[in-house]
């Protein structure tokens, strides 16, 4: 009876040191809220810098990883400016030119229309848990939210503009409402704040993304969602190089 009740207490010690949740299943609930399967947006660009603010209008569509299209109506000098995702291929429209540029694949990381979001930022529509393995590090308070502490390093042979991220992950959302970006030497290149969310075909989605490139001084940009879809039909002919140079 005596060993009956050890073997019982050792089990239920064992239970409540085991973790409530795995780093595997957090990474999971996050990439389904912030992945769609298809997209129409309409959003809002600003980007200070050195304390003068630029706001930029912006509609686009996407439709699973491979496909995104966006195109900027404001202000005048940017009007008719778009940009195409097929797969690995990136294209930009300049009205002024009148014919789409492919942009190579290392340009990808440089600046969205001078803002502190890269190309590859802007258009991204990845699972992270395709590229990145994911370690529990702990737990932290950041403002009013209890998070989950996670750590993504890139998977050998997977291909990712960051080496190793670090996410804020609310308890309660299952939103990243912090994360950083490092460089394979562990430099910070980029520090992201998740401001506001909706709730929206069953997802907690971004609405409010404000990005700050370490890289640069006295800089940060946001991305503000004004409308939003999920789930909807798109045709086909919007991710085509004939929509985009039309």
């Amino acid at each position: 009876m005596k060993k009956l009740a050890i073997s019982i207490l050792g089990i239920v010690l064992l239970a409540t040191s085991m973790p409530a949740i795995t780093a595997n299943q957090i990474l999971d609930k996050v990439d389904n809220n912030m992945v769609a399967s298809s997209m129409k947006f309409e959003a809002e660009l600003k980007i200070s810098i050195s304390g003068s603010v630029r706001n930029k209008e912006f509609k686009g569509y996407t439709k699973g990883e491979d496909k995104a299209y966006m195109e900027f109506t404001s202000p005048s000098r940017d009007k008719g400016t778009r940009f195409l995702k097929l797969a690995d291929e990136f294209w930009m429209y300049l009205p002024d030119v009148g014919k789409a540029t492919k942009i190579a694949g290392h340009a990808m990381r440089s600046s969205l229309m001078g803002s502190d979001f890269s190309y590859e930022d802007a258009v991204s529509n990845e699972e992270l848990q395709e590229s990145y393995d994911a370690d529990l590090q702990g737990e932290q308070k950041i403002g009013d939210d209890n998070c989950y502490v996670l750590k993504l390093s890139l998977k050998e042979g997977a291909e990712g503009s960051y080496y190793t991220q670090k996410l804020w992950v609310s308890k309660e959302t299952f939103i990243p409402i912090k994360s950083e970006y490092y460089s394979k030497s562990g430099k910070l290149m980029k520090d992201v704040q998740i401001l506001s969310f909706k709730r929206i075909s069953g997802k907690n989605y971004p609405t409010r993304i404000r990005m700050e490139n370490k890289l640069r001084r006295n800089t940060w940009s946001e991305f503000v969602i004004t409308d939003i879809q999920i789930g909807v039909l798109i045709p086909s002919n919007v991710f085509t190089k004939g929509y985009l140079e039309r």
